[in-house]
């Protein structure tokens, strides 16, 4: 019997991202320091399949030891179904956390270059909404600081957004505690 999927809707989003380029572009912005005659699994295609998976409702590192195997993940990451394994939740983990801050930054001109491509004529106008969202951690997470005015640990991201047309522009971590409440 061959293998089954529920992801079949998947599908028609790769041309797209093939036409933007997103994942390709995503992957290059990214230093890979590994060896390239060890390298079972790209930068490209493990993007790719945690960017799927995250549009598919697999929000968790864990359903990817499932999806590993999963016939339109990997028609999804140029594979044939019947080809080997995409990479496991641990490979997954090693390609997500050594990720360095100048490789986010070239990931964040990524967006911007996205959002700028993303018109045919460049607006005489734009107005720019800028949030920081509040995103409490637990435990001894990476990169968490504490908030004075929140008075909690947590992340607090700047999204940038267009007011005009409600486009994620760019998305940014604070590296300080941009709310610190001053001494008296």
């Amino acid at each position: 019997m061959p293998p089954l999927t529920s992801d079949a809707g998947l599908l028609p989003v790769r041309p797209f991202d093939e036409r933007i380029g997103w994942t390709t572009r995503f992957a290059d912005a990214l230093d890979d320091p590994r060896n390239p005659a060890r390298i079972d699994h790209s930068f490209r295609d493990m993007i790719r399949v945690r960017v799927y998976g995250i549009l598919a409702g697999y929000f968790d590192q864990n359903d990817h030891d499932t999806l590993r195997t999963d016939p339109v993940f990997k028609l999804l990451a140029d594979r044939s179904p019947d080809a080997d394994d995409l990479a496991s939740q641990p490979t997954l983990s090693r390609f997500e956390n050594p990720i360095r801050i100048p490789s986010l930054i070239r990931l964040r001109d990524v967006f911007v270059d996205q959002f700028i491509a993303s018109f045919a004529e460049p607006p005489v106008t734009l107005t720019f909404d800028l949030d920081a969202v509040d995103d409490p951690t637990h435990g001894n997470q990476q990169r968490t600081l504490f908030h004075g005015y929140y008075e909690q640990y947590q992340y607090l991201p700047l999204v940038v957004t267009c007011a005009n047309t409600d486009d994620l522009v760019m998305l940014n971590f604070a590296a300080r505690d941009s709310g610190r409440v001053p001494r008296r």
